[in-house]
Parts: structure tokens; sequence; C-alpha cells
């Protein structure tokens, strides 16, 4: 009995040394890490409008963009970043349009700095960053074929998307404080914010055996590196980017790790002028600087651009980017002159307290609102002005200028007659 029993803890203490290998073999695959260094941004979006009240307030938001470090995933989608705001500023460019719409509060603009990163899991990374300022919601302009363009319907449908989104109430809240000519200031539900790291960043590397071949990539995402400005930015100027996301050929070979630097020229600047000149701009990217030090041609068009909405991009068949200014403010300006004309045919039209805050708020807010209860030919002017400033600024005021900042996602498409795509394509 005794020596079965002296068997059996033999047997269990020889079982119990060779598990041991085993997980340290698995605890040393669930310890591979990935480094993102320096200068890779972080591109995220504050899901819920903040009331900007004083430095050191918390901002959080979440990633647009994933971030890979050559072709490995080190942050996806979704992780939330948490910072705060680190100074704030008067922004004296906005202010003349702010008083001649009645908005007498001074505008001003905050700088945040992000100094969490929160994984899916739970887990809390510090990182160092860069402060940033943020962006008004953005869009993505690609190139399209004529036939494959949204119609009128789709359009109306896109300008309607922001009304769709959660936080109606508190949105709607903020509109109406924001009417007022003196209000406190917000951080939009959307706002966009840019932020590089200024140290690197080590990750756990999450564990993939027998991963699905990667599909190929329509678009070589690209991270701008220098700024482009229509108005600034002149023709032979050299600018540079970097791969955002890794890049697979048809057959699942991997072309272009995240982290390569690619570089190109600036073809063509027109600065925007008078009578709603927009401004245009068109560059290309022509070496590829790869991650062990050679340099290879490239052949590639400005697919598309993801850019602030307000800008209203677009882009052409041979990579000219182009401001434009909205077709609905073109209709819109010329049908604002109908009121106040009306109105001086028909002066009863304006006898009602209703009817004259409409054409005063059109001229000059709530302020205008209230005082066009003066009299009817008060109301008339504030509808006229309105009108004006309408006009001027869909026919006459000067045109955008096509502003890309560092960081701007850029949508290369690789021209089928590349010698780097040949090479690799069986």
């Amino acid at each position: 009995m005794k020596r079965s029993i002296v068997w059996i803890l033999l047997s269990y203490s020889v079982s119990g040394l060779t598990t041991i290998p085993v997980r340290a073999q698995e605890t040393g695959s669930e310890g591979r890490t990935s480094v993102v260094e320096p200068g890779n941004d972080l591109r995220a979006a504050i899901e819920k409008g903040v009331r900007l009240k004083a430095v050191g307030q918390p901002i959080t938001a979440k990633l647009l963009e994933p971030v890979y470090v050559g072709e490995v995933l080190a942050i996806p989608t979704g992780s939330t970043i948490k910072g705060h705001v680190s100074a704030i500023s008067a922004a004296p460019h906005k202010r003349v349009r702010r008083l001649l719409n009645g908005d007498f509060t001074p505008p001003k603009t905050a700088r945040v700095t992000f100094d969490q990163l929160v994984l899916s899991d739970g887990t809390i990374v510090p990182i160092h960053s860069d402060s940033t300022v943020g962006l008004g919601r953005v869009a993505n302009s690609r190139y399209l074929p004529k036939a494959q363009r949204p119609g009128m319907r789709q359009k109306l449908k896109g300008a309607m998307a922001p009304l769709r989104e959660p936080n109606k109430l508190q949105r709607l809240g903020e509109a109406v404080v924001t009417s007022l000519p003196y209000h406190p200031e917000y951080i939009d539900q959307g706002t966009v914010f840019d932020t590089a790291l200024l140290e690197p960043v080590t990750l756990l590397a999450p564990v993939q055996p027998d991963a699905a071949p990667q599909q190929a990539s329509d678009f070589l995402h690209l991270h701008l590196l220098t700024p482009i400005n229509s108005s600034t930015s002149t023709s032979g100027t050299q600018i540079e980017a970097i791969v955002s996301q890794p890049y697979y050929q048809a057959d699942h070979q991997l072309l272009y790790p995240a982290g390569t630097r690619i570089t190109g020229t600036i073809q063509k600047a027109s600065s925007a002028g008078w009578m709603k000149r927009n401004g245009s701009i068109v560059f290309s990217f022509r070496s590829v600087q790869m991650p062990d030090g050679t340099t290879k041609d490239l052949r590639s068009t400005v697919g598309g651009i993801q850019a602030e909405r307000s800008e209203g991009l677009d882009i052409g068949k041979e990579g000219e980017i182009k401001a434009t200014t909205s077709t609905f403010a073109r209709v819109l300006a010329p049908v604002s002159l109908i009121g106040p004309s009306r109105a001086v045919a028909d002066p009863t039209l304006q006898k009602t307290a209703w009817s004259r805050a409409g054409e005063g708020r059109k001229g000059f807010g709530l302020l205008g609102a209230g005082a066009a209860q003066a009299s009817a030919g008060t109301a008339i002017g504030f509808g006229y002005f309105g009108a004006a400033k309408r006009l001027c600024d869909a026919f006459i005021a000067k045109g955008s200028n096509v502003d890309l900042p560092a960081n701007t996602p850029i949508f290369l498409r690789l021209d089928s007659n590349d010698p780097s795509v040949a090479h690799a394509t069986p």
C-alpha cells in the first residue's frame, strides 16, 4: 500500500515538472511586444460634445484609424485615449464673422494633450504626445467615375447623417445656447484630434496563430508629413508622407509595410481669389524608401483624401484637389432675397412678431430678431442685410484654399504599370 502511494506521488510530481516548460513557452509567446515609435500619430474623435471651461479639463476620444508597426496591428480602431486641455487661446481671425452674425463671444481655441491609451481589455498605457488643436468633422473625398457618383438623393442623405447621430438632445441644447449673443464655448461632438507621439510606446502584440492572409488594398494609405496649402506651397516643393497601413498585393504579398517613407513633389498650386475663385493643388509621389534602406520608384495618383467636411474638397481624375463652394449655398443665397422683397411690396407681411423675428434673425442673429420688433422697416432692413451676406459669401468673397495640415490621411492609387507592382505580381 505504501509503495503504491509513493508511485502515485512520484507520477504526479513528474507530470507537474513536464508542464512547466509548456507554461513558460506560452508566457513567452504572450509576452511578445511591439513598439510604436515616436512620430506615429493617433487620429481620434470625441464622441460627445464638451463645454470648454478651463485648462486641465479632461478630454476623452476614440481612435478613428488603427496603428500598425510594419504589418502588425499594434493599436486597433476604437481604442480610447484620454487627456486634458493644456492651453486655451483666442482666435481673432474668427471674430469679424461672428460679429456680423450677432455673436459677441470672443472665439477661443483649445489645445489638448493626451497622456493615456486605454485598450479594449481595459489596460491603461501611459503615453507622451504633443498637444494638438481639434479639427472639425472630417469626410472622405475620393475620385469616382461619373457613373458611380452619388445622386441628389444620396447627397441629401449624407448631409442629413449628422442629425441621426447619438446625443441628439445634448447637441440641440448646445445649438440653442450657442445662438445667444454671448455664450460658453464648446468642443463639438465629432471634433478630430491628430496627436503625434513624442516617446515610444511598448505594447503586447496579440498572438494570432494561423492568421488568414491579408487582403489586397485598393488604395495605399498614407499620412502626410509635410503641410500643404494651395496659397503658400509652390511648384517643385518636395513633400513627404508615411505609409499608415500595410499594403498587400493581390497574391497577399506584403509590398509596403506601415512606416515606409514616400517622397514626392508639388506639381501645380493655384491660390484662391475674389469672386469665389477657389484654390487647387496637384502633387504626386514618385519615390519609396523601404525599411531596409533601399529606394524604389513609384507611379501613383492621389485617389482620395480625408479632410474637414467644411472644406468641401473635390478630387479630379488626375489627382487634382480643388476646394469647392456648396451648391446649396449658391442656390439659397438668391432665394434669401424673396422674403424682404415681398415685404417691401406688401408691408402687412411683416405685421406679426414671428415674421419680423425671422427676417431679423437672418441678418443679426437673436439680437436682430429682437430689434426687428421695432417696425416692419427694421425687419426688412435686417432681411436684406442677411441676404447680402449670403450673396457675398456665395459669389463675391474670396474663395477657399486647399489646406492639408500634417497627418492628413491620403489615399494613393497605384498605377497598373508601376514597376514595383509589376515585379511583385506573379
